[in-house]
């Protein structure tokens, strides 16, 4: 299995920056850009030909989501996924042994799961009011 983050701009690079960053390079994960000045055709040409693919994008309808669904119609172990967060790669590629995952759509179904755990809204149990001479 090989997951393929792809998105606008620098985004997939961006994504693998700050994965290497906190994690290291991961398995079996690729990055590709769609950046200014690249057609569809371009984009189509770099993205894997191939059942045991998870494409996991920026957001759904731009154009890596497109060609992405594409390829997916075209094979039975091909899943698409929008709405990539780092923690949900973090979460799903540290802890599955990706290149020996069989099922692109369980992996897909992982995905989804981890992204709706870590967006998540930081809440005080407690608000502690400081005076503006005093600062922390």
């Amino acid at each position: 299995m090989r997951i393929i983050i792809t998105g606008h701009g620098h985004y997939a690079t961006g994504l693998q920056s700050t994965v290497e960053l906190l994690a290291g390079t991961l398995s079996g994960v690729e990055f590709i850009d769609f950046t200014a000045g690249m057609s569809e055709s371009d984009l189509e040409q770099q993205f894997p030909k191939m059942d045991d693919l998870v494409f996991f994008c920026d957001l759904v309808g731009g154009t890596p989501y497109k060609e992405a669904v594409l390829i997916a119609s075209q094979y039975k172990n091909v899943a698409v996924v929008a709405g990539c967060n780092i923690g949900a790669l973090l979460e799903v590629a540290l802890q599955n042994d990706i290149p020996n995952f069989e099922d692109a759509h369980q992996l897909a179904q992982l995905f989804i799961e981890s992204s709706h755990s870590a967006i998540q809204e930081f809440t005080a149990k407690k608000y502690v009011e400081i005076p503006e001479d005093e600062g922390i």
